[in-house]
């Protein structure tokens, strides 16, 4: 009777409804292999982890090459269009300040040598506010002349403070240096133009060409595209920053575009960190070859699952009906016939 009672049991438990499978998206840093149907009442959705963004086009140096042989012809109009290949906010933008030095430069010479003076000195100043060196080229003395005054009138200027807004935790780089501050901050700049370039995980760099003195300037930032925010995180992660903290979570959440997010990064052990709606809620750590039991550790911690009470795990089950049986084995034997025979 006891036995029947717990396999009875039993066999309810068992055919208890179970509520339909939760998607998890899973991106996968290593080598584990992770089966859909790993956590019983997940359904789970393997992700390779991103690739790592290509490096950028060079810029187009070979067009300072044309320009210099067409300056040294004295072929000036084929000098500037050569140039006009170059975009010298774009170059103090990506920190290359020396070809951005070896443009203008260039460009001074030929505007000079068209007899355009006041472009050329228009340029030296342009020059000289960004703070360049003076690179190896050779010029005429008349412009070499027309550089070295603009820098000196720079280095005299009274500089002023610029405040600059946008996104909050931005980095901002003037001039093609490398980042000074965050924003919102302020920066002493001289007169003349700068370049303002901002960069955060989470938007599109943004870059503005302004002139000082200047009113507070405003950069608004565009969110990136899935596609860049999955190039921004693979860059943190690259860094050595946490996979799946404010930002990172963020940034999984964007371009894997699934509101449930499962990180699993395999090295001497594994770790795991799971995101719902861009925000950590749980993390954890297992022995390589768990993956199964480091998903149902987070999906406990996490919420997604309600671990199982103890009549609901297997190992009751067995036990139970082991010491049902049992039991009812020693019942059996105190409650056995006894046959009594006397006599021959």
């Amino acid at each position: 009777m006891v036995t029947r009672r717990f396999a009875v049991i039993a066999a309810l438990a068992a055919c208890a409804p179970k509520a339909a499978p939760l998607s998890v998206a899973v991106v996968v840093d290593g080598d584990p292999q992770i089966s859909p149907t790993a956590v019983d009442g997940l359904s789970l959705a393997p992700r390779p982890v991103p690739a790592a963004s290509p490096p950028p086009a060079p810029p187009r140096a070979d067009a300072i090459v044309r320009a210099r042989t067409a300056y040294a012809k004295g072929d000036f109009t084929t000098c500037e269009s050569a140039l006009a290949e170059l975009d010298v906010t774009a170059l103090l933008a990506a920190h290359d300040r020396g070809l951005a030095a070896r443009t203008l430069f260039v460009a001074a010479a030929c505007k000079w040598g068209a007899t355009d003076k006041t472009g050329a000195q228009a340029i030296a100043t342009r020059f000289a506010s960004y703070g360049l060196a003076v690179p190896e080229v050779a010029v005429s003395p008349d412009v070499e002349s027309a550089f070295g005054a603009a820098i000196t009138a720079a280095g005299r200027a009274t500089h002023a403070p610029l405040q600059i807004t946008g996104e909050a935790g931005a980095r901002l780089s003037l001039d093609g240096n490398e980042p000074t501050c965050t924003l919102p901050c302020t920066v002493d700049v001289g007169p003349g133009d700068h370049v303002l370039a901002v960069d955060t995980d989470g938007f599109v760099p943004a870059v503005k060409l302004v002139r000082t003195p200047s009113a507070p300037i405003a950069i608004e930032q565009q969110p990136a595209p899935a596609e860049l925010a999955a190039m921004q995180w693979r860059a943190r992660v690259g860094r050595g920053l946490p996979a799946a903290d404010v930002v990172g979570a963020r940034l999984l959440s964007h371009f894997v575009a699934t509101s449930r997010i499962a990180y699993v990064h395999a090295d001497t052990r594994l770790t795991g960190a799971l995101v719902v709606d861009g925000k950590l809620v749980a993390s954890a750590t297992r022995d390589r070859g768990d993956e199964a039991e480091l998903l149902s550790d987070l999906a406990y911690d996490g919420g997604l699952l309600h671990r199982p009470a103890f009549y609901q795990r297997p190992w009751f089950w067995i036990a139970t009906t082991a010491v049902a049986a049992a039991l009812a084995g020693t019942v059996w034997f105190f409650n056995r016939p006894v046959h009594t025979r006397l006599g021959p």
